[in-house]
């Protein structure tokens, strides 16, 4: 683990600061309560405190690789004697440069019986908040640590549960695609051919954009066009479509193949249960800063619940969950012979 103090520029400076005014104010106090000659109590403070910001630098090693595996009272002891060896070095060096500068007598004066005591106190002061500020680092680079490791797993999970999501689609259309071209095989070839090679488009389209979490509108709808061409080999007149989308919601940035079930849910409960042609309309528009789409399809009743809801418009629901984090942005309204979804989609995420 790099020491905290050299990670950025900005620490370093500001750990710098710290001492110059450290300094200082040990040099004011030695002139005014202690009564010392200026000289001598610029020169004290600067010894003490320079080798103090040198040796506070290295308690860091001692700490970071100290073994806690073998239990609190261990470490406490650890703290202790690295603290007692600091002190100790500090008050030594700091002794050998001022005896090359002033006699022996100015030295006496600095370190008396009581004057060494509080020397002593002071540097082991100094060398707790070292202890305190170091470990106050290590729990925050731990946390910030944890934090980093939660946010990949659960982007990971995210992507994963996506990916899976959206595996789901494209079987469960190319196996329904797959059993009307076997029937059309028998009925009307031509129809069969024409529909393998626009559901071989689709496909090819849909693996090509697999791997984008989001993408334009308008290229989200000429992949629904794409599969509406493929139903419509199927149901002929029976399935109509009207689109009514303003130029500026084609650009909004939407989840991709977030629309298919959703068309694929109105053909499945529209088309398949109606002798009479079913109408799927879509409308976009802009509402505070996000796009909305509506879906909506004529249906008979009693006939689409007896079909079942399938796991679609289920599957559209957990994919917007997952990507934007809300539960609120698919709603179904149904009444009148009419079934509408309406999908809201934030921008704010994605511009």
């Amino acid at each position: 683990m790099n020491h905290p103090l050299f990670s950025e520029r900005r620490i370093f400076k500001l750990y710098v600061l710290v001492w110059l005014i450290v300094c200082a104010v040990h040099a004011t106090i030695n002139v005014i309560i202690y009564e010392l000659p200026l000289e001598l109590a610029i020169i004290d403070s600067f010894t003490f405190n320079v080798l103090m910001f040198f040796l506070g630098l290295s308690v860091w090693f001692p700490i970071v690789y100290s073994d806690r595996s073998k239990g609190r009272m261990n470490t406490v002891f650890q703290i202790i004697f690295v603290g007692g060896v600091i002190v100790f070095m500090w008050l030594f060096l700091g002794y050998q440069f001022l005896e090359l500068i002033f006699p022996e007598d100015v030295l006496n004066e600095l370190f008396h019986r009581n004057a060494l005591i509080i020397r002593a106190t002071v540097g082991g002061l100094i060398f707790m908040i070292f202890v305190m500020i170091y470990y106050m680092l290590i729990f925050y680079n731990e946390l910030e640590e944890k934090n980093r490791q939660h946010e990949t797993m659960n982007r990971l999970l995210r992507e994963t549960e996506l990916n899976a999501l959206k595996s789901q689609l494209n079987p469960h259309f190319l196996f329904n695609s797959l059993n009307s071209v076997s029937a059309l095989t028998i009925t009307e070839p031509d129809a069969a051919r024409t529909m393998i090679n626009k559901l071989s488009e689709f496909m090819r389209y849909s693996l090509k954009k697999n791997e984008d979490a989001l993408l334009p509108l308008r290229e989200e709808l000429k992949n629904i066009a794409r599969y509406l061409e493929i139903e419509k080999v199927r149901f002929g007149d029976r399935l109509l479509c009207e689109l009514d989308i303003p130029q500026e919601c084609k650009d909004m940035q939407v989840p991709v193949l977030i629309l298919q079930p959703v068309f694929e849910n109105a053909v499945k409960h529209g088309v398949y249960e109606s002798i009479e042609p079913v109408t799927i309309r879509t409308y976009c528009r802009m509402v505070n800063s996000d796009l909305e789409i509506s879906v909506i399809n004529n249906f008979d009743e009693d006939g689409s619940q007896r079909k079942g809801a399938g796991v679609g418009l289920a599957n559209v629901r957990n994919r917007l969950q997952l990507i934007y984090n809300r539960n609120d942005l698919l709603t179904i309204n149904k009444e009148n012979h009419y079934f509408e979804v309406i999908i809201r989609l934030p921008q704010q995420l994605t511009r």
